[in-house]
């Protein structure tokens, strides 16, 4: 039988400009970083601009980490998407498609989140359009063809986010939907079945910014595939705020956009604290209602046994305490100063944690598993006196 579990999901997506700095010669992970720690509180957390190879081991506590790394025939490597889940909800997502570097799809199942449909997310990084790598490469034309094919293969099958520094400046003039006073001729633009939006806040900005190309084609993917733009008119961020600062001023570049009937689903959208000393863009969160469903732990399945902790039992665990050989775990915890300091070093976190479990088991044995007591009762009624027969 599952239970029902009543929670928000929480999805941040962030241009983190380089997940690696030099330091004193030393190559240091920002995921190391304390200021980075809170943005990695998010069920799942999209990062772009990793400027991270395929070699590269990305490691967070608590997450399972998906990459798809920029090809690079150079020892410089641009661009990078990583997405780290949670691993309590890692059951009920899905990686789906990462075959272009810059966008990475996701499902989320519907019968594990208690959604009325699936929901698909993008992670997506749109270099700017004036970048040596995107006129080299033609990339941002291959990126708007894909996810406009993506958007209608997955809409059949439910809902869409996408999530992610887009580059695109959209004037706030500028309507992603369409009213139901539909004008006669875009009839032949929009589908037959599309169904118009009745009733929808208009989107603000905190800043004045002209409609760019990519603007532009978002613009109409939104208004064709019916998704709406989060940014500006959903609680949490009704301004419009600045994603990205730098010396030549600020923009707005980030954005979360989903299916209008995924809408109701929106808890809030919020464009998180600038953080120059990590990176030039501000992170961006946004909360959905869900309805986990979850197994019932094994161990809640037998009643657990209550030990009553009496003198004894303290005098018996200081004496197992005594007899109990530490020597190789000390060894063992000794060892790891020994292993070459790494970015991101799986390995010495799952050490770390293997010795701190058999140090708890070693403790708990002396304290429990040492010579049991033998109860017995004088019951008369369940022995027989044998009478002493006179020699």
């Amino acid at each position: 039988m599952c239970i029902k579990v009543s929670r928000n999901v929480s999805i941040t997506s962030w241009n983190v400009n380089g997940l690696f700095r030099k330091l004193s010669g030393d190559r240091i992970c920002k995921l190391d970083d304390e200021n980075f720690s809170n943005i990695m509180t998010s069920d799942i957390v999209c990062l772009s601009e990793t400027h991270a190879s395929s070699k590269d081991i990305l490691f967070y506590n608590g997450y399972k980490c998906f990459t798809n790394c920029r090809q690079s025939k150079t020892n410089r490597v641009w661009g990078g998407l990583a997405t780290f889940i949670k691993r309590e909800i890692l059951q009920g997502v899905k990686l789906i498609d990462k075959t272009m570097s810059d966008m990475m799809w996701f499902k989320l199942d519907k019968n594990y989140f208690g959604f009325e449909k699936n929901l698909f997310i993008c992670s997506m990084y749109i270099p700017p359009s004036n970048s040596s790598y995107t006129m080299r490469t033609n990339c941002d034309k291959q990126i708007f063809e894909k996810l406009e094919q993506d958007i209608t293969k997955f809409s059949l099958e439910g809902n869409i986010a996408l999530i992610g520094d887009l580059n695109a400046h959209i004037n706030v003039s500028e309507s992603d939907y369409i009213t139901n006073e539909i004008d006669d001729s875009l009839d032949d633009f929009l589908p037959i079945n599309y169904i118009a939006d009745a009733v929808l806040k208009s989107r603000s900005t905190e800043i004045s910014q002209n409609t760019n190309s990519y603007g532009k084609q978002l613009i109409e993917l939104c208004i064709s595939a019916q998704l709406r733009i989060l940014n500006g008119r959903t609680l949490g961020d009704s301004k419009g705020k600045v994603t990205f600062f730098n010396h030549n001023g600020t923009s707005i570049d980030d954005y979360c956009i989903c299916s209008s009937g995924f809408l109701p689903s929106i808890i809030n959208f919020s464009i998180n604290k600038f953080d120059p000393t990590v990176s030039d863009h501000c992170p961006i969160t946004v909360n959905i209602m869900s309805q986990i469903k979850r197994q019932p732990p094994e161990n809640l399945k037998t009643p657990l046994k209550c030990i009553k902790w009496s003198n004894e039992y303290e005098n018996t665990f200081k004496l197992n305490l005594l007899k109990t050989d530490f020597q190789p775990i000390i060894s063992e915890i000794e060892s790891l100063a020994e292993i070459p300091v790494q970015n991101n070093l799986s390995s010495v976190e799952e050490k770390i944690n293997e010795n701190v479990s058999n140090i708890s088991s070693l403790l708990y044995n002396a304290a429990f598993l040492g010579p049991k007591r033998s109860t017995f009762r004088n019951n008369k009624s369940k022995f027989r006196k044998v009478k002493k027969t006179l020699l």
